[in-house]
C-alpha cells in the first residue's frame, strides 16, 4: 500500500459509489496478477452495478497505460483507503468524458502517455463514460488541485514486463 503525501489527497471512503467503482476496478484489474480480486470477481462486481459492459474498456486502458506512458503513474492496491493524485487525475478523465470534454480528458492522459496514446485512450474512456453515465453512475467535477507531473511515484509491482509502467 502506497502513501500520497499530498495534503489534498482523497479519501476512497469520502467519493462518491461511481468514484470508488471505478477506483476499484482500475485497481483490480492494474494489478490482475495477484490472487484476489480475479478477473471473474470484477466482472462480477461491475455487473452488480450494471456496468459490466465496462470491463473490456477499463482492461483497453491498462494496456494503453502499459504500451505508451512515458511517465509511471501511482496505482494503489485495490483496499488502500487513501486516492493517488494519479488516480484522481483519470478520476478527471472519465467525468470529462462524462461531460463531453474530450479535450480536458485528451489534455489529462498527455500527462502520462504519448500523444497516440492519449488519443487511443479517449476511446475506451469514452466508453466507459458512457456506461457509467447510462447506468446512473455519474461522476462528480471535483476540482482539487494536484502536482505537478513530476510527482509520479514508480509502482514496483505492476505485472506487465513493460519499462514504462512501474
Amino acid at each position: 500500500m502506497h502513501q500520497s503525501t499530498h495534503a489534498k489527497s482523497l479519501d476512497l471512503p469520502t467519493l462518491s459509489a461511481a468514484e470508488r467503482l471505478f477506483i476499484w476496478g482500475f485497481r483490480a484489474k492494474a494489478h490482475s496478477g495477484s490472487a484476489v480480486p480475479t478477473a471473474a470477481d470484477i466482472q462480477q462486481v461491475y455487473d452488480h452495478f450494471r456496468v459490466g459492459d465496462a470491463v473490456p474498456s477499463l482492461e483497453a486502458l491498462i494496456e494503453i497505460f502499459a504500451c505508451t506512458a512515458h511517465t509511471a503513474i501511482e496505482v494503489h492496491c485495490p483496499i488502500c483507503p487513501r486516492v493517488s493524485d494519479s488516480e484522481h487525475g483519470i478520476l478527471r478523465a472519465i467525468v470529462a468524458a462524462q461531460q463531453d470534454r474530450v479535450d480536458v480528458a485528451r489534455e489529462q492522459f498527455a500527462c502520462w502517455l504519448s500523444t497516440a496514446g492519449a488519443d487511443w485512450a479517449l476511446h475506451p474512456v469514452r466508453g466507459l463514460a458512457t456506461i457509467f453515465r447510462t447506468a446512473g453512475l455519474v461522476l462528480p467535477d471535483r476540482q482539487v488541485q494536484s502536482r505537478a507531473p513530476d510527482w509520479t511515484m514508480a509502482m514496483k509491482s505492476w505485472p506487465v514486463g513493460s519499462p514504462t509502467l512501474h
